[in-house]
């Protein structure tokens, strides 16, 4: 005698190399999909490295800060050491404008593992302008400008400023220490070769990644024929 369940699959021959096709589908589906993953997980890898320029975490003076007192040095910290090749403190400017648009400053900057400094000076009582220049521990050039109020105590005695940027008089091959500060960012040539190298592994990556998606697909089993019961 012959069960409902029996005669059912007996009388489907194709449901079984139906169901295997539907196997294999998903376990070819999840292969594509995990390389996939894979690739976009090593193309973000690379790209982070390449775009984690240093960022200020502390100013002197502060932005839209008011200062009542002058300091010592008005100096930024960043979040990273800053790249500074032989000791030169080329590429790296700090310039502090006056509301009369004069210069503050003597074109010397020291750099100090992540911090840059310069000699403090002020004119009269205003709205003043810090404009930084810096290279990054990544090797490119970064730049900003951030707003502070000055307001002079009694007795004191104002500088007068420059109307043009100052030349650092310690400099010794006779450059512009104070380099130009247009702009928030921008790369420097040191960058360039370094940039190129991230995207070659980066197409290596991809490429590599299409060739084991294709071997997947290649190695997929024919599908049963219908009629097929073993």
């Amino acid at each position: 005698m012959t069960t409902g369940t029996e005669h059912e699959s007996a009388g489907q021959p194709g449901a079984r190399p139906a169901v295997r096709r539907r196997v294999r589908a998903g376990r070819l589906g999840a292969g594509t999909l995990a390389a996939l993953t894979l690739v976009g997980g090593a193309v973000l890898g690379l790209a982070a490295p390449a775009s984690a320029h240093n960022y200020v975490v502390a100013a002197t003076p502060a932005s839209n800060s008011t200062l009542t007192a002058l300091p010592k040095t008005f100096a930024i910290t960043t979040n990273d050491r800053l790249l500074d090749i032989g000791d030169t403190d080329s590429g790296f400017a700090f310039r502090i404008v006056g509301p009369d648009g004069r210069y503050f400053e003597d074109g010397c900057v020291d750099v100090e593992g992540p911090t840059m400094s310069t000699a403090a000076a002020l004119g009269k009582s205003g709205e003043y302008q810090a404009e930084w220049q810096i290279i990054s521990a990544d090797g490119h050039t970064v730049s900003d400008s951030y707003d502070f109020t000055w307001k002079a105590p009694a007795g004191f005695t104002p500088a007068t400023g420059a109307m043009k940027p100052p030349t650092c008089a310690t400099d010794g091959n006779g450059s512009t220490a104070a380099a130009s500060t247009t702009g928030t960012e921008s790369g420097g040539t040191a960058s360039t070769a370094s940039d190129a190298l991230w995207i070659g592994a980066g197409g290596l990556v991809v490429v590599a990644a299409v060739v084991a998606v294709l071997l997947l697909v290649r190695r997929r089993p024919a599908p049963a024929a219908d009629g097929d019961d073993d």
